[in-house]
């Protein structure tokens, strides 16, 4: 069975993920999404709240499994014997720095995990969270980001962060 582990902070979880996630499921078997966790980060949404959006998005799809986890994402795969993970990229700037944290992650597990990429169609090369949450905070149209099902929740959420 082939089986894929895409894995992102989700704050929150926008359409490109999205994209990259419905098309990364037709590649494997099974698709596991990872909602990540790092202690370094400042989120707006908790742990259980990011999963829980992502649970929500992504419930139509057959293959997909929900997991989270706070650690390195290499050490994830080493724990459950997996070996693929697949990421989205926007542009050269991810692309560098995918490409730098691939290499890392192959040699972290003596060249057991490899890393899938997939470049963002063009709707969402300018998508992010950070944009997503900077519109948010001034009550813009946040659904050019993310999902209609979450947008009120995202800007909600805005609200507790905008300027004074």
């Amino acid at each position: 069975m082939r089986v894929g582990v895409y894995s992102g902070s989700f704050d929150p979880i926008t359409l490109g993920h999205q994209d990259v996630i419905k098309r990364a499921a037709k590649m494997f078997d099974r698709l596991i999404v990872v909602v990540g966790n790092n202690s370094e980060k400042k989120y707006w949404f908790s742990l259980e709240e990011r999963t829980e959006m992502v649970k929500e998005l992504l419930q139509d799809i057959d293959n997909i499994e929900i997991d989270s986890y706070s650690g390195l994402l290499v050490n994830y795969l080493i724990e459950r014997d997996l070996s693929i993970i697949v990421k989205g990229v926007r542009n050269q700037e991810d692309c560098a720095l995918e490409l730098y944290f691939a290499d890392g992650n192959y040699i972290i597990s003596d060249k057991k995990v490899d890393t899938v990429f997939l470049p963002a169609l063009k709707e969402y090369m300018h998508t992010s969270s950070t944009a997503a949450r900077e519109i948010a905070r001034y009550g813009g149209k946040v659904e050019c980001y993310v999902d209609e099902r979450i947008a009120q929740r995202v800007l909600e959420r805005g609200k507790k962060f905008a300027p004074k």
